[in-house]
Formats: structure tokens, C-alpha cells, sequence
């Protein structure tokens, strides 16, 4: 049994390394000091959303989600010239950056010499993050096949490709964050979180909990978005979106709300909505320290709990608006009519009922 000062120590040390390396931002993105977006994901949650996300868009994704993870975690390791090291005990040296990495992470641990992973992780994102390690250490393409061994256990085979390594490119931009802007790293403020060390990862709040990069999401959105998914007319009905841009741009966004939804629905958050003031409750506690974006203004549009936010274009747009409706259809109980419209370099998203009501 582990010794739990032991325990402690190992905790304090990798706060104080991802402290280091992950700062809060004023428009509520978490960013490293290569100014790349991150996400702190509780797992569960994210197991969560991931099959509500899949099921809604009715196509299989897996396949799309590790390919998301692999050039996103190739695009982030390439831009920090992970890779750029002298040749003496290379490979040793780079097996040891990776092993930390992974730990700050909270993605567990990949062992290179039996290529398998021990990771809470669902195993198309772990086996793409893996997959992007060992094409970066050998310089080469893999084929790639994962096997869920176990709940921790993931298996990988992965053979030589012929094609060549090309460099990934930096992650799509959508209509929602044609505009964002990169904040300052050095304005930022060190993340604040409740971590313990534990198997494969580390905690949040005793919830197991990890980083995702943000570039994964832009890039699954933009392979959902390119599938020609068409959605139901009562899905949409609930919906009021910009006409200057494509419908296809938005799909990506509205499953993103629904799996959130479906999300905290299993969960048991407490939700409570009694004015405005429960509004900036809700962000301090569950959206800006998490990277999931904020709000810049907030307006009461009718005694029925209609609001309207301001927000800023990020990479994370789509969680931002889809978080705000979740709370909103929580906390006051109703379905929500959405409207997004763009305001000069703002969004602004207004949430009424979606049917009147009298009293």
C-alpha cells in the first residue's frame, strides 16, 4: 500500500508542474506557454459526452476522435520541439519526457516496449496520443489497431506505413472563432485544482480528471462537419442561427449541446438559477476554471428566466454556449429557445423558453 505522504508529496509536486505549465485566461480558455488551448476534463464526464455526441450524430467516430488526438498531439509536440534533442541516450531521455508528460496530463502510461497503455482514457484518445509518441520517436508512420484489454488496459498494434511524415497542421478555425485572440500567457493565473495522485492519472475533487487540448475538438468538429450530417427539424426548431454563415458550420456546435445536456442530466450538479448573480456562481464554479470559456455581460430578458450573454470568440465556443444551456435547462426547468447572433467582434446568445408560458 502506497505511503500516503509519499502520496502527498508526488500530489504537490505535479500541482506545482502543471502550475508551471497551464494558466487561466481572461477569456476563460486554459492556455500552456505555447499558447495552446487545453481542457480540464472530468473523465467520467467525458466518457459521457463522447457517446452521447456519438449516438446523436448516428455515424461511428471512434475512428475520427483518434485520428483527432493523434495530429493534435503531433501539432502540440511539434510546436514545442519536443522531438529537437541531441542523439546521446535519445531515446531514453524522450521515453522519460513522454512519461512525465502523460502524468501531468493525467492520461496514465504508455509502455513503449509492450506498446500498451494503462489509462482511464477512452482508447481512441489514448491510443492517438500514443500513436503520435511513437511516430514522433521513430520518425516514421504507423498503422495503428487498438484493443480494450481491460477498464485500464489498452492494447496497440501498430505497423509501418509508407506514407511519409508531413507535418500536422495547426487546428481548423470555425465561424465562432475566426475572431478569437490569444491571450497574454504571463496575465494568466496558475490553475487552481484539488489533485491527488492515484493510479494511471490523477484527481480533481476525488473525480478522476485529465487535460484534453482544445485542437482535438476543433479537430473532430471539423470531420463531423464535413460528414453532411442532417439534423431533425425538432432538434433545429429549437434553434435561431446567424444566416450569413453555412448550416453545416453549426452541427458540430448543436451536438456538442445536446451531448452536454444528455451529460448533466446523468450527473447530480447542483443547479440553482434564482437571479443573475446565480449566473456568475455557475461560471466561477464550473466554467472558467476548467477552460471552458465565460461570459463578458449577462442581461435579464424576461421574468420567465430568459437570458442574454456576451461572449468572446474562443476554440471552445461550442462547450461555452452548450454548458450555458445545460444550466439554463436545468435550473430553470424549461426547454431552451437559442439565439445566436454576432455582434461586431462579441457573440451574443440569448436563451428564452422555447414555449410560453402563462401565470
Amino acid at each position: 500500500m502506497p505511503n500516503s505522504k509519499d502520496s502527498d508529496t508526488a500530489s504537490i509536486s505535479l500541482l506545482a508542474s502543471i502550475q508551471d505549465r497551464f494558466h487561466c485566461m481572461s477569456d476563460g480558455t486554459i492556455r500552456d506557454s505555447n499558447s495552446q488551448g487545453w481542457v480540464v476534463w472530468n473523465i467520467v464526464d467525458f466518457h459521457r459526452w463522447w457517446h452521447a455526441f456519438e449516438t446523436n450524430a448516428a455515424v461511428p467516430l471512434g475512428r475520427k476522435l483518434m485520428h483527432a488526438a493523434a495530429d493534435q498531439e503531433e501539432y502540440s509536440l511539434n510546436q514545442s520541439a519536443f522531438f529537437k534533442i541531441g542523439w546521446f541516450m535519445r531515446k531514453k531521455r524522450l521515453i522519460s519526457s513522454l512519461s512525465t508528460r502523460w502524468s501531468e496530463m493525467g492520461w496514465g502510461v504508455y509502455g513503449f516496449d509492450s506498446s500498451t497503455a494503462l489509462s482511464n482514457l477512452l482508447a481512441p484518445t489514448c491510443s492517438g496520443f500514443a500513436l503520435a509518441a511513437v511516430e514522433g520517436m521513430t520518425g516514421e508512420r504507423k498503422k495503428i489497431q487498438w484493443h480494450q484489454v481491460s477498464n485500464v488496459m489498452i492494447q496497440l498494434d501498430m505497423e509501418k506505413d509508407s506514407r511519409s511524415i508531413s507535418l500536422a497542421p495547426s487546428p481548423p478555425q470555425f465561424t465562432w472563432d475566426s475572431n478569437s485572440e490569444t491571450p497574454s500567457f504571463i496575465e494568466g493565473k496558475p490553475v487552481e485544482l484539488d489533485l491527488q495522485s492515484v493510479e494511471h492519472g490523477w484527481s480533481n475533487s476525488g473525480e478522476r480528471t485529465c487535460f484534453l487540448p482544445s485542437g482535438l475538438f476543433q479537430r473532430l468538429f471539423q470531420y463531423v462537419k464535413m460528414q453532411g450530417l442532417v439534423l431533425s427539424p425538432e432538434i433545429l426548431s429549437a434553434w435561431e442561427l446567424p444566416e450569413q454563415s453555412s448550416h453545416s458550420d453549426w452541427i458540430p456546435l448543436i451536438l456538442t449541446t445536446l451531448a452536454v445536456n444528455e451529460m448533466i442530466s446523468q450527473s447530480e450538479l447542483p443547479i440553482y438559477i434564482q437571479d443573475l448573480d446565480s449566473w456568475n456562481q455557475l461560471n466561477e464554479a464550473y466554467l472558467e476554471p476548467y477552460g471552458l470559456g465565460t461570459f463578458s455581460r449577462l442581461t435579464a430578458l424576461d421574468e420567465q428566466g430568459g437570458v442574454e450573454f456576451e461572449l468572446c470568440p474562443t476554440s471552445v465556443f461550442p462547450f461555452t454556449v452548450a454548458y450555458l444551456i445545460a444550466y439554463w435547462q436545468r435550473g430553470i426547468g424549461r426547454k431552451a429557445k437559442v439565439k445566436l447572433e454576432q455582434k461586431n467582434a462579441k457573440w451574443i446568445l440569448q436563451l428564452t423558453s422555447l414555449r410560453s408560458y402563462s401565470f
